[in-house]
């Protein structure tokens, strides 16, 4: 997210991404203003998705968002706001505050016209709607966030009819109110606040209908009431800005001018604007969820690899969408032992990772109780048999290293077989010792053991690698990662790793990847 700081005359551009970021005067802060009245530490912000929160680390100068002092529980500051950091000032670059709109209550209007798009379109219509559809496309396919597609369908909008208004109203969510975020007039009056018809708006939330009024003017039931004469309309229609799943807001068009009058085809061709910009405002939010969903996965991931000493390890992971399935972990248990796991959850997508987070939390929980392997691995499929749906199922190695000995022990159920390459240059395989976790409610999985000597070296990939493929029928296969582990056996573990991602990309060639990559290196180091 851009941001635009001032401070004694200067303006600085930052770009915060997703996470918590130290604002104050100290030279290790992500924001630092170096001015006397900031405290070294003084705030902080924190980033989430489109969502900003601000917090105070007892500042001697406060924190104040658009004027509203904040202590130390952090408050949501909306997109237009203004924060300060005792007078420096932190803004969102490129956002404007919130339209001015006032409601005008309109009484009961007995010339509405009402539209549902579920009667058709009128042959007037979908001509109208055809030769303006690819225009309307451009339109949509060039808006790279939310307020470019919004003030976009604004100008669409006014140039498929005679209009002095366009005006876009959308909430921030279910639930929430709707506020104008865009708006086109003819005047450019951009200051001025908006007067509109609540009659008119609140019919098209409700329900969830186009709405047209061809002259209020001259509808009795307005009764010369002074409240719409304020209005100064002729003609005004609305229609929903329906996503194809809920009312989002809406897209509404008004004129002054007393020669023109709104037709029903205008409305239908307003009502299809509308659906395809609230699709559009939909995908957009989706993309952005998606991108927080990557955000928190990737930071399941772990930081740190803690391995004994004599020991190194090296883990990455490559998803072949947003979000994936795929998880590795090492973390020390209360034994002193080291844990190692690396799976696959079935399936891709959204519902994948979902399943992939809940079982690194029920990993990492049930790796600090206590007990050995051969109790943890039964304990982790009853807990994952329950919390996964009945389609899911995830294939783990999970191993128990002693860094004195050297000796792992491992259950492999149903994965893809790690590769112990020894000293001597021979190969082994850590083949399955039961079926995939939360396959089948009564699971039988059964500990291996196996001893890693000084100069072994073990890998554990996910089958991202021999089950890579450009055609569904030919299959990369395992031998290339084996060769390389072979040659390269000597080398920085991060190199193996490369080697082995590369062989991976040449195969796969312009393709994506058709799975997610994960691949895990330990290698016991030679005794002094």
């Amino acid at each position: 997210m851009k941001f635009e700081l001032s401070f004694e005359g200067r303006s600085l551009p930052y770009h915060l991404a997703d996470g918590d970021h130290t604002v104050g005067r100290a030279s290790d802060n992500f924001v630092r203003i170096p001015m006397p009245r900031v405290s070294k530490y003084h705030a902080v912000i924190r980033i989430n998705g489109d969502r900003i929160f601000v917090r105070d680390l007892g500042s001697t100068n406060g924190t104040e968002v658009d004027g509203q002092r904040v202590g130390s529980e952090e408050i949501e500051a909306t997109a237009a706001a203004t924060v300060s950091f005792g007078g420096a000032v932190l803004r969102r670059a490129g956002v404007t505050a919130p339209i001015a709109t006032e409601f005008v209550d309109a009484g009961r209007v007995s010339s509405l016209m009402s539209y549902n798009p579920a009667e058709g379109y009128s042959n007037a219509a979908r001509d109208r709607i055809m030769a303006q559809s690819s225009q309307l496309f451009e339109l949509l396919a060039s808006g790279q966030n939310s307020e470019e597609v919004e003030s976009a369908a604004c100008r669409f909008v006014a140039q498929c009819v005679r209009a002095d208004r366009v005006v876009l109203m959308k909430d921030r969510g279910e639930a929430t109110s709707i506020e104008t975020t865009a708006r086109w007039t003819r005047r450019n009056d951009d200051g001025a606040p908006l007067h509109l018809s609540s009659t008119i708006v609140g019919q098209v939330i409700r329900q969830r209908q186009s709405v047209l009024v061809a002259d209020p003017h001259k509808d009795p039931d307005y009764g010369g009431q002074q409240s719409i004469m304020a209005l100064s309309l002729r003609s005004a229609m609305a229609a929903p800005l329906f996503d194809n799943e809920r009312v989002r807001g809406i897209l509404y068009v008004d004129t002054a001018d007393a020669s023109v009058q709104y037709t029903h085809a205008d409305l239908e061709v307003l009502t299809a604007t509308a659906n395809a910009v609230a699709v559009k405002l939909r995908n957009l939010s989706l993309e952005n969820e998606l991108q927080v969903a990557a955000q928190i996965q990737r930071s399941m991931l772990p930081e740190t690899l803690e391995v004994p000493a004599g020991y190194e390890i090296d883990a990455h992971q490559v998803m072949c969408r947003a979000v994936g399935g795929d998880l590795y972990h090492c973390l020390r248990r209360p034994n002193g032992k080291v844990l190692i796991a690396l799976g696959d959850v079935s399936g891709k997508g959204t519902p994948a990772a979902l399943a992939m987070s809940a079982a690194t939390v029920s990993i990492g929980l049930l790796a600090e109780i206590g007990g050995d392997l051969g109790e943890l691995a039964p304990h982790l499929h009853n807990q994952l048999f329950r919390s996964f749906s009945s389609e899911q199922f995830i294939t783990l190695f999970i191993g128990e290293l002693d860094g004195e000995t050297g000796s792992l022990s491992y259950v492999n159920a149903g994965h893809e077989p790690p590769l112990l390459l020894r000293k001597n240059g021979t190969m082994e395989k850590l083949g399955p010792t039961g079926m995939a976790v939360a396959m089948i409610e009564d699971l039988i999985l059964e500990t291996g053991e196996v001893t890693l000597a000084p100069g072994d070296l073990l890998m554990i990939v996910s089958d991202g690698i021999p089950e890579a493929t450009t055609d569904g029928d030919a299959f990369l296969g395992i031998e290339p990662a084996k060769r390389i582990l072979a040659a390269k056996r000597n080398d920085p573990l991060p190199e193996i790793r490369e080697g082995i991602l590369t062989a991976v990309a040449a195969y796969l060639g312009d393709q994506p990847n058709s799975d997610d990559v994960t691949l895990m290196l330990l290698r016991r180091g030679e005794e002094a």
